[in-house]
């Protein structure tokens, strides 16, 4: 069966440390594909005001062109309205008839058991994290002994050097007119400037 892991989130936009997460995933874990799951409405982000689709989109297929075992689904952006991640996973692991991964940030996975129907997410698929720069891991360590001993779930913990990147801290130079060299492609800072998104 192949082995294909599934990356959501708002990426808004999407930068270097997502793409080297998920090249690092698909090498440590030998994954036939690793498939970006852009979402609408996150009900963890209700009130944030978030790029159109369109645009979000575009950066990811602009940050992917280059790896042929990276691909992007619509399904989130096409089904609309809040989406949660065990409805997606469900609806996506008969799509592509394989083992399903889900790609996460480490600070979602240690509070997963809090989400809709995260139990159940911890029990039926495969999870992948990596550990963000200056994060305190005591609780993660404790949190992912206790997913492992209470429902026996199957977690990967990524062996990644650090790359303290984040999209907040995009848009916040982005705002100020500064270079975003490092932090995301090149054609992706293109795309930002020529489209005029995040100057407010």
């Amino acid at each position: 069966m192949k082995k294909i892991a599934i990356f959501g989130g708002t990426f808004d936009p999407i930068h270097l440390a997502h793409i080297k997460l998920a090249e690092t995933a698909l090498e440590e874990l030998g994954l036939d594909k690793l498939v970006f799951m852009p979402n609408t409405v996150s009900p963890f982000k209700l009130d944030a005001k978030i790029s159109s689709a369109k645009h979000r989109c575009k950066m990811i297929e602009l940050s992917i062109q280059h790896n042929l075992r990276l691909d992007m689904t619509r399904y989130e952006i096409d089904k609309q309205g809040i989406s949660y991640t065990y409805d997606a996973l469900k609806d996506l692991s008969s799509l592509y008839d394989a083992h399903l991964y889900f790609v996460l940030g480490y600070d979602s996975l240690v509070a997963i058991d809090t989400w809709y129907k995260g139990t159940e997410i911890l029990k039926e698929f495969s999870l992948i994290t990596a550990v963000r720069p200056g994060i305190d891991n005591q609780l993660g360590e404790q949190k992912i002994c206790e997913y492992r001993t209470v429902y026996g779930a199957d977690i990967h913990l990524l062996n990644m050097p650090p790359f303290d990147c984040s999209s907040s801290r995009i848009r916040e130079l982005c705002k100020k007119g500064k270079s975003l060299s490092g932090l995301v492609a090149d054609t992706v800072e293109e795309y930002i400037i020529s489209n005029g998104l995040y100057k407010d």
